[in-house]
């Protein structure tokens, strides 16, 4: 059963923003999976996270229909990738390949956001559902095509979670990054009707700082060295 109290907490909230015209957008997950399903199922490793998600969302939705209008899924979703325990409860046991497990994570929340996307528009048509990524573009750190051809790859890691959940489907240069790395993921038949069927109704994104990116090694010794040296 939901938590009443935390469900009043966050209505009374809610309706102190209404009240000085203050427009909601909540975010449904934000770097907070329950630390009782990241013991017990292994957290977004598993499958059943999305039906837990899902269960979620319901309770939230039906809540806080006429309230909020605006809903994202997972905050900063591609910080799975990068901090895999902080951006989706996540911990490696001994032995597992880990791009494995966080791609298996990431097609999970991907499956989840879908399906909480569907229901949102099923309980409140009025209302949309939108993605959220860490953002900051790469760009070359030098005309070298190597250099400009890094920059597309590493801005790459991040933009296929926004191209699944905007177009309906992983890009080719997802699937072929899959293919190189014999990454095999776990999904039903289902799982790609729902995505394709239950995209986004927008985007949003944080944007902390822009990049460079290069294919030669001895410039990224040299930016490293140079980092070091301004910390100390």
């Amino acid at each position: 059963m939901p938590n009443e109290e935390g469900l009043k907490f966050y209505e009374e909230v809610i309706d102190e923003l209404l009240k000085y015209n203050i427009e909601p957008v909540i975010t449904i997950c934000h770097f907070d999976v329950p630390l009782a399903l990241a013991d017990k199922y292994g957290s977004w490793k598993n499958r059943k996270l999305i039906d837990c998600f899902v269960h979620y969302c319901d309770a939230i939705f039906r809540r806080f229909k006429g309230k909020v209008k605006y809903w994202i899924t997972f905050n900063e979703i591609n910080m799975l990738l990068h901090l895999p325990f902080m951006g989706a409860g996540i911990l490696f046991e001994e032995g597992e390949n880990v791009n494995q497990v966080k791609y298996q994570a990431a097609h999970n929340e991907l499956v989840a956001s879908a399906m909480a996307t569907r229901l949102a528009h099923e309980i409140d048509p009025e209302c949309k559902v939108g993605c959220m990524l860490a953002a900051g573009n790469f760009y070359p750190y030098s005309c070298n095509p190597d250099d400009v051809w890094k920059a597309m790859e590493k801005d790459r890691d991040n933009y296929f979670f926004i191209d699944v959940q905007a177009r309906g489907q992983y890009p080719a240069y997802a699937m072929k990054f899959f293919e190189r790395e014999g990454i095999t993921l776990n999904a039903e038949e289902e799982d790609y009707r729902i995505l394709r069927e239950n995209t986004v109704d927008y985007i949003s994104f944080s944007y902390y700082s822009s990049r460079c990116a290069s294919a030669d090694p001895e410039v990224l010794k040299k930016v490293h060295s140079r980092k070091c040296n301004e910390e100390h």
